[in-house]
């Protein structure tokens, strides 16, 4: 009994072997399952070339390329904006210099040229004093006068040292606060204009991009004056 079962096992690995195998194919006609597919080596394209890349390599150049693209869209936004630049005031003596030397940069049509009236500046003036005792002398006077306000001035020159007693922008504000201040007993002052009322131009471009920003701001304009965003 037992050399017939060593028998029996003997014959059927022997039959499975063959099997698995495929030396029993044409016989049986069923195949063991292949784990081999040599038609899909034929379907690769030089596959001795292809090479893995790993995510965490690929992840980085991705966002370098994006961080890069979106460097060069905001620099060519920034180069695209406009904003509105002026330089001013200037004189009227002072205008024929301030245009010679906007033509070679700005196009026609592209700035124009404001008026702006200034108020002139008056002052209820004492002096000038020839030394500062005298000046001393004067303060001590005035401080003895009850609710009376007043500055030195040290400039300009043809009027240092003296004291004001009140700043105007009209000059009748100016000649009737002298009145008042004769009535208190001060006889010694006078009205003095500071600066005249006059018309001063205020130079405007209204669309300055960020090379028309930057030819501006190399231009020599008189009194050192420079162009800067405009007022609202």
């Amino acid at each position: 009994m037992l050399r017939s079962l060593v028998l029996v096992l003997l014959l059927a690995n022997a039959g499975f072997y063959a099997w698995s195998h495929g030396w029993l194919n044409d016989v049986i006609g069923i195949q063991p399952d292949s784990q081999r597919e040599p038609q899909r080596l034929k379907q690769q394209v030089n596959a001795a070339q292809l090479t893995v890349v790993p995510a965490s390599s690929a992840a980085p150049a991705s966002q370098a390329s994006s961080a890069t693209a979106a460097s060069a869209a905001n620099t060519e936004a920034s180069a695209g904006r406009t904003i509105c630049v002026e330089a001013g005031p200037f004189t009227a003596a002072e205008q024929p210099q301030v245009e010679a030397t906007l033509k070679p940069v700005l196009a026609p049509n592209t700035w124009t040229t404001d008026n702006v009236a200034v108020p002139g500046v008056w002052l209820t003036y004492m002096g000038p004093y020839a030394d500062t005792d005298m000046l001393a002398r004067k303060l001590t006077e005035l401080r003895r006068i009850r609710g009376l306000t007043f500055e030195e001035i040290k400039a300009p020159a043809n009027l240092a040292p003296g004291l004001s007693l009140g700043r105007y922008n009209r000059l009748e504000d100016a000649n009737a606060a002298l009145n008042t201040l004769k009535l208190r007993g001060i006889r010694t002052a006078r009205v003095v204009t500071l600066r005249p009322a006059m018309e001063v131009q205020v130079v405007r471009v209204a669309q300055a991009d960020i090379n028309t920003q930057v030819a501006l701001s190399a231009l020599k304009l008189p009194q050192g004056k420079s162009f800067a965003a405009c007022r609202p």
